[in-house]
C-alpha cells in the first residue's frame, strides 16, 4: 500500500501493524503522528519538543526529546480502541478492526447491529437496513421487523423478509408478512416472481391463505397447483373463482382416492352449482371402486 502524509518528515518509524511520523512544525517543535497502517486511522498525534529520535516496538513507541524527556506511547487494547470509536460513531472503523484482530464473528454482528441501530436513529433507513441484512442468521429477526413495521418503511421490511427467505431462515409469519408488504406496495411483478421461486423454502398454505385473503386468487392458485396442494386448488376454483365445472374437472384428474376424499368434502356444493358434470364424476367414481 502507499500512503501520503502531509507536511516536511523529519523521521519514521515502524512497528507491529503502526507507522509513527515525525514532522517539523518550528524549529523546536514537532508532531509525532501514529498511523494503523491496517485499519486506516490515526491512532495518535502529539507535540513534542525537540524530538531526537523515535524508538518503535511492538506494542509500544518511545519519543526521545533534545530535552532529555522520554515518552512512552502505549498500543490500548482492543476493547479499549473500539470503545472509544464507538463513541465517535466510528462503526466502520471498529467493524475494520473487529475483523482485523479476527475477533469472534458475534462481537463483529453486534457492531454491524450497533452501527445499523446509529443509522437508524438518523433516518438512514437504506443504510440501516444494508448493516441488518449482514446479521441475517445471527442476529433475531424480530428485533429488525419492529423497526421497520413501527417506521412503516416497507420497501425495506421487503429487502428484509426476501433475504430471510433467500437464506432459508423464514418462517410461516415472515412469509405472511412480505406477502402483506407486496400487496400494499401492489407489487405484482413481485408477486409473480414468488409463486414461481424454486430453490427457497417458504410456508406453501400459509402463503396461499395470504394471497387468496388480498384477492390475489390467481397467484394463490398458481401456488396450489404448482406444490399439489388438491384441497386448496378446489377451495380457489370453487369458492373464489365461481369455477365450479373447473373444480369438478381438476378432481377427476387426480387417483380415485384423492378424488373422493375431495368430494366427500366438497360434493354437496359442487352438486348445487354444477350437477351434471359433479353426478357424471360420481358415476364414473362409483364405477371404477365397484367389484369386476
Amino acid at each position: 500500500a502507499t500512503y501520503a502524509f502531509e507536511g516536511s518528515k523529519s523521521m519514521l518509524g515502524y512497528a507491529g501493524g503502526f507507522l509513527a511520523v515525525v514532522t517539523t512544525d518550528t524549529s523546536a517543535m514537532h508532531t509525532v503522528t501514529v498511523y494503523d497502517t491496517k485499519n486506516r486511522l490515526i491512532a495518535f498525534s502529539g507535540a513534542f519538543r525537540g524530538v531526537q529520535r523515535v524508538l518503535c516496538s511492538v506494542g509500544s513507541m518511545l519519543v526521545v526529546c533534545g530535552d532529555g524527556k522520554m515518552v512512552q506511547l502505549i498500543e490500548k487494547d482492543t476493547p479499549s480502541k473500539l470503545e472509544m470509536l464507538f463513541k465517535r460513531n466510528l462503526y466502520v472503523l471498529a467493524i475494520s478492526l473487529a475483523r482485523s484482530n479476527e475477533l469472534d464473528e458475534s462481537l463483529v454482528v453486534d457492531i454491524q447491529c450497533k452501527y445499523g441501530d446509529h443509522l437508524y436513529h438518523k433516518s438512514d433507513y437504506d443504510g440501516a437496513m444494508a448493516q441488518y441484512l449482514s446479521t441475517i442468521g445471527k442476529l433475531e429477526p424480530s428485533y429488525v421487523i419492529r423497526k421497520f413495521l413501527h417506521a412503516q418503511r416497507i420497501h425495506n421490511l421487503t429487502s428484509y423478509l426476501q433475504a430471510l427467505h433467500h437464506r432459508r431462515l423464514a418462517t410461516a409469519e415472515h412469509t405472511t408478512l412480505l406477502l402483506n408488504c407486496y400487496t400494499r406496495l401492489r407489487a405484482v411483478e413481485e408477486l409473480d416472481d414468488f409463486i414461481k421461486w424454486e430453490d427457497v423454502d417458504f410456508d406453501k398454505e400459509a402463503a396461499i391463505v395470504t394471497l387468496r385473503s388480498s384477492g390475489y386468487s390467481s397467484h394463490a392458485l398458481f401456488l396450489a397447483r404448482k406444490h399439489k396442494l388438491h384441497s386448496m386448488v378446489v377451495q380457489i376454483l370453487h369458492q373464489d373463482l365461481k369455477e365450479a365445472g373447473q373444480s369438478v374437472e381438476y378432481i377427476a384428474g387426480l387417483e380415485s382416492s384423492e378424488a373422493c376424499s375431495l368430494l366427500r368434502q366438497y360434493g354437496q356444493h359442487l352438486m348445487q352449482d354444477t350437477p351434471a358434470t359433479t353426478t357424471e364424476l360420481l358415476i364414473r367414481l362409483c364405477t371404477e371402486r365397484s367389484p369386476a
